[in-house]
């Protein structure tokens, strides 16, 4: 299904979130509804098989050696993955956000499974890459890229291990000042956890998990935090 890793404005500043754009197929069967749900709240799954590492110095940002594992969400649809993206639909120039917000990696953490890399980047036209964050880039590199209001965007996610990770970004823009929203500068931090190759099926059937809520292809989905 698609979905995207989304910002509103609520409670008087930015809220992370993640938005799934239709319902999202579960492994197992059977999907989850559409709608927001807080970042906490879903593992967003990242099936294989892997990919190998092209070779070449312009891949380096993504694993260390050619030909090691990668596993990788496309920036293109692909029926058997999630189709996500990074979306700030909900911030519109009437409500004061008129100039670009700006994206930030933060960090990976391995919650259980081998330690892994992480990257986001796009294929320009001929297949190379454009890249926007990784763990791997050298050192003064800010990780941060930017993104208009209203507007959504497709990228390539990238991890060189098998587990369960919790990627932490952020967010921030300028509020010109519109209706009750004061002028200045607001920002958000929020992790996003998601699981790749073999350790989806580690994670239990939705059966077993009554109280938990169902395990997605586009996360484990425990509540529905708004409406559609």
């Amino acid at each position: 299904g698609h979905s995207d890793l989304g910002v509103g404005f609520e409670d008087g500043n930015l809220h992370l979130h993640s938005h799934a754009e239709d319902p999202v197929g579960l492994y197992g069967g059977g999907t989850a509804p559409a709608g927001e749900y807080d970042p906490g709240d879903l593992l967003i799954g990242v099936p294989g098989p892997s990919i190998a590492r092209p070779s070449g110095s312009q891949w380096d940002f993504l694993s260390a050696n050619a030909g090691d594992s990668v596993w990788f969400l496309p920036q293109s649809s692909d029926p058997l993955k999630p189709f996500l993206g990074f979306g700030t639909e909900e911030l519109s120039a009437s409500e004061g956000w008129s100039t670009p917000l700006t994206w930030t990696l933060n960090s990976i953490t391995t919650f259980s499974g081998d330690p892994s890399e992480f990257a986001l980047w796009q294929s320009d036209s001929l297949g190379n890459p454009v890249v926007f964050a990784s763990t791997l880039v050298p050192t003064g590199t800010d990780n941060s890229w930017t993104q208009n209001p209203l507007s959504h965007d497709h990228y390539n996610f990238g991890f060189t291990g098998e587990g369960v990770y919790d990627v932490s970004l952020s967010i921030s823009g300028t509020n010109s000042g519109a209706g009750s929203i004061a002028q200045g500068l607001y920002s958000d931090t929020a992790s996003f956890r998601f699981v790749t190759g073999s350790a989806i099926s580690a994670v239990p059937e939705p059966s077993s998990l009554l109280l938990a809520g169902f395990v997605a292809a586009g996360g484990l989905f425990h509540r529905r935090r708004i409406g559609t």
